[in-house]
């Protein structure tokens, strides 16, 4: 099996289910209203549904540049998620950010394995850094929809 092959796999993992911990985005959020995913805490600045447009963001900018397209990251860094005003817009927000697994995972499937190791992008780290690193980074703020989940249930 290709090297990449298990990348790709790990990031859909961790969308979707299957990965190691136990814990996925779509069964995270699958019980949570757009009302809880706009809320704000007191511990973070940041909501569930900024936290999941920020995922869905850095998807498609490591797919960009799987693709060998620099990209521009915006001064909002990903976290600027459109306003969300009722369940069909949260909807929306959840099937983009499965949408931009898969987009990401078919670049990383069709990479070419012999240049993994070697930068994805002039002045960039390898491409093996920046999939497996957007994996990581996934389950980084995967954690963080946990606990404000958590503590949003706590309150109710």
């Amino acid at each position: 099996m290709r090297f990449k092959h298990h990348i790709a796999q790990h990031l859909l993992d961790v969308h979707r289910g299957g990965n190691w911990t136990d814990v996925n985005i779509t069964d995270t959020i699958k019980d949570i209203s757009w009302q809880q995913a706009i809320a704000k805490t007191s511990f973070s600045p940041n909501s569930i549904a900024m936290l999941l447009h920020h995922i869905s963001y850095w998807n498609r900018v490591v797919a960009q540049r799987g693709r060998g397209i620099v990209s521009t990251i915006n001064k909002e860094n990903g976290m600027n998620v459109p306003p969300i005003t009722n369940e069909n817009e949260w909807l929306l927000l959840k099937k983009d950010n499965l949408h931009s697994a898969g987009e990401l995972e078919t670049v990383i499937e069709g990479y070419d394995e012999g240049n993994l190791f070697s930068p994805i992008l002039t002045g960039h780290t390898s491409a093996y850094k920046n999939f497996q690193g957007q994996v990581e980074h996934v389950h980084y703020h995967l954690g963080q929809i946990v606990m404000i989940k958590k503590y949003l249930e706590i309150r109710k």
